[in-house]
């Protein structure tokens, strides 16, 4: 089994408003009706050093996954994020 089948604990999507890759993310939870918790990395700079130094860099959208075994795994690239949560 690998990391991204495991079960998962949380999800957190670090995002900023204007960002349009971020937007089409938000839009395919929100069409999902899931409960992912939104980090603004413009609005906290708390949100913006945690995904630097978890996920190892500033891009958005970003995210970030805990698994139930207390790993994390940070995804970046909309695309792969809607495709992630779609399944």
């Amino acid at each position: 089994m690998t990391l991204s089948q495991t079960p998962v604990k949380s999800l957190s999507l670090y995002h900023y408003d204007a960002c349009p890759y971020c937007a089409m993310t938000r839009k395919a939870i929100q069409k999902l009706e899931l409960n992912i918790e939104h980090r603004n990395i413009q609005q906290q700079t708390q949100h913006r050093n945690d995904l630097i130094q978890g996920g190892g860099k500033k891009q958005v959208p970003c995210l970030r996954i805990e698994h139930a075994s207390g790993e994390t795994q940070w995804l970046y690239e909309s695309n792969d994020i809607i495709n992630f949560i779609s399944q």
